[in-house]
């Protein structure tokens, strides 16, 4: 049986094998204060990182012993604008270096039994756009990622 916080975990640890993601936390962090937001993801005077965040969870019972818990993750992503870097692409190659990296770990290290079902293998874009994080411009996206395990 894994938890919500093992999943969480793993998660995040498959998130920072990917060169040049940046901060990422296990949470949505939270400041009233723009500056003190974009704070929490600033390393090395750059705004990069994210956050997980768990959207739903189903609970099937295939048979009365045993609970399959079907859970959709949330992965929030920004990253500055930086024209003259074009940033814009190595976002893209960002999102497509995480997308490797759950398919090279369907298991999570051995937390859940798996993250490809027959709604969706691996993360799924949900959007990618520019937004305002913390007072900076941005490239924004929402990835998604569906974990199965039984109970």
């Amino acid at each position: 049986m894994s938890s919500s916080e093992q999943i969480r975990t793993a998660i995040l640890a498959v998130l920072n094998t990917v060169e040049s993601i940046g901060l990422m936390y296990d949470r949505e962090k939270y400041s009233k204060n723009a500056k003190k937001l974009a704070e929490f993801y600033m390393q090395d005077g750059f705004l990069s990182g994210g956050f997980i965040r768990r959207r739903s969870l189903v609970k099937e019972t295939p048979d009365t012993f045993t609970f399959i818990m079907k859970t959709n993750w949330e992965i929030e992503l920004f990253r500055g604008f930086q024209e003259s870097e074009n940033s814009e692409l190595a976002f893209d190659l960002m999102i497509d270096a995480i997308d490797e990296a759950f398919i090279a770990d369907q298991t999570l290290g051995g937390v859940v039994d798996t993250t490809v079902t027959p709604d969706q293998a691996g993360i799924r874009l949900v959007t990618s756009q520019p937004a305002m994080f913390g007072g900076v411009l941005v490239h924004y996206a929402k990835l998604s990622l569906i974990t199965e395990h039984t109970e």
